[in-house]
């Protein structure tokens, strides 16, 4: 077989992959890119065989380009199901509660050590609200209204960031459990204790910094910044109430980039084991830190093994974005939530995996906007692919149909343009070329929903974040656009830079 003409390489989404779980099916051979068969397909696939045909997504796997048809999700469920509700689900009382306890306790830990009873009484206030979140009948098309209820708690910013963060992830949690395990219905409830804690105590670090209160930070002030996770990651190392996991992903939590290439996970993995290994030294023999030094081991184990949750720690790394952006910081004011949504898909590209950014905008971000959509038909947006020779391609397309909140609608391509990047500390998307526009008049058609296209949406084109692009874009739409004559590809390719 000549792999490179007849095969196709599987991308694994959530729509494809939850198709095969409801219909109990493996609908085609897969192979290895030389064409070897890896999976055959399968009428009445176990969810082990479902497991394990997932197992080759960093490895890559292959199917035959003319059965590209058969690996469909259909129209199903889009999103986390139903129509949305104008419900409120989250509790102002208890997330009150919760805000009030993270407030005296980020002020006592300043100046004493976390203990494990601290930690239970932060377990009961989380028990409550997740319990409280899920008896509701609207539970997965709610609103996740915490942004109004904070807006009237007067809360400090830290503790603000805390309560929405652990809330958010929370939501999350459970509606991807809702929507993509069909067959198990929910995942364990310790499993959402975890990651809610987690998300309580991934920035508790910084009660022992000092920390800058400005915008336009120096580099240093950057790096000073980026050991808060470890720092985090000590102060909870030793405390034998919390799960392994929990340490695990403080300790991980701005590393949510799961692949290869450039990316802003920090501290990266060679700095990152060599001071884990530094205090275990340090403390190995201190029988009092005997729990610190045994999970030092797990965690390094699980670093170099890749062994990480990536799905849980994009959850929190995204909700914590969103919380600080709709937060007022000493620097600017808090984000409205829909320019918070925009803002973060256009800073996604180095970030974030695609299934970070679709359990995101499916399955809270129309809920976290009171129902406001941030895409919407007829906006452009710049589209991503990476080929086997770790070459991306940049599409310009325009929305043709779009379904709530989803980052996988209908498009149609207009043309191709050349991203510039910048790095200040984060690598990022600083605008585009200009002069790169390539307008194409075949203008193909991508149904990212409805097939295992590989391109993602890693930038909206928004006349708020940048007036001036989105007027040229426009202006030279406008003039281009024309009936269609045929589908087909054209595409330009670029590097993505070095630092």
């Amino acid at each position: 077989m000549d792999a490179s003409k007849d095969l196709q390489k599987f991308d694994f989404t959530e729509e494809v992959i939850q198709h095969f779980r409801e219909n109990r099916i493996i609908p085609v051979d897969f192979y290895n890119k030389n064409g070897q068969i890896l999976i055959h397909k399968k009428d009445m696939a176990t969810g082990d065989d479902i497991n394990r045909l997932q197992k080759f997504e960093k490895q890559g796997i292959y199917f035959l380009l003319s059965e590209i048809g058969k690996i469909n999700p259909g129209s199903g469920r889009r999103g986390y199901g139903g129509d949305p509700s104008f419900d409120r689900l989250i509790n102002p009382e208890l997330t009150v509660n919760l805000t009030k306890g993270a407030t005296d306790l980020l002020q006592e830990i300043k100046r004493y050590p976390l203990t494990g009873a601290q930690v239970r009484d932060v377990g009961k206030s989380i028990d409550s609200i997740l319990e409280d979140f899920k008896s509701s009948p609207n539970m997965e098309t709610g609103l996740v209204n915490i942004l109004e209820v904070m807006s009237t708690v007067g809360a400090p910013i830290d503790s603000e960031v805390l309560t929405k963060r652990t809330v958010i992830t929370m939501a999350m949690k459970v509606r991807t459990a809702k929507a993509f395990t069909k067959a198990d219905m929910d995942v364990k409830k310790a499993e959402q204790m975890n990651l809610m804690m987690a998300s309580y105590l991934a920035d508790i670090g910084y009660t022992q910094m000092k920390m800058p209160t400005h915008a336009d930070l120096k580099s240093e002030e950057l790096d000073y910044i980026k050991n808060h996770p470890i720092i985090s990651y000590l102060m909870i190392a030793n405390i034998q109430e919390l799960d392994d996991s929990v340490k695990s992903i403080v300790l991980n939590h701005h590393r949510p980039h799961k692949g290869e290439g450039l990316n802003n996970n920090y501290p990266q993995t060679k700095p990152l084991v060599q001071k884990l290994q530094g205090y275990r030294e340090k403390y190995k023999d201190d029988y009092r830190k005997n729990t610190l030094v045994n999970d030092i081991q797990k965690q390094v184990r699980g670093i170099l093994s890749n062994a990480l949750s990536y799905d849980d720690i994009g959850m929190l790394s995204i909700a914590g974005e969103f919380a600080s952006l709709t937060t007022a910081q000493p620097w600017r004011g808090p984000m409205a939530a829909v320019k918070a949504l925009k803002l973060i898909l256009n800073n996604s590209f180095f970030a974030y995996n695609e299934k970070t950014l679709k359990d995101f905008y499916d399955h809270v971000g129309l809920s976290l906007s009171e129902n406001q959509p941030f895409l919407k038909t007829g906006d452009y947006v710049i589209v991503a692919s990476q080929d086997s020779n770790r070459k991306v391609y940049f599409e310009i397309c325009v929305i043709r149909e779009s379904y709530k909140n989803s980052i996988r609608p209908m498009l149609e391509r207009i043309g191709t343009i050349r991203p510039n990047f910048a790095n200040n500390g984060k690598l990022r998307i600083s605008g585009f070329d200009k002069t790169s526009l390539n307008l194409d008049r075949r203008r193909a058609i991508f149904n990212l929903e409805r097939n295992a296209d590989p391109r993602r949406i890693i930038y909206l084109v928004d006349p708020e974040l940048d007036a001036e692009f989105f007027g040229f874009l426009d202006k030279k739409a406008r003039e281009f656009l024309a009936p269609k004559s045929t589908q087909t590809d054209s595409e330009e390719s670029v590097k993505t830079p070095a630092e």
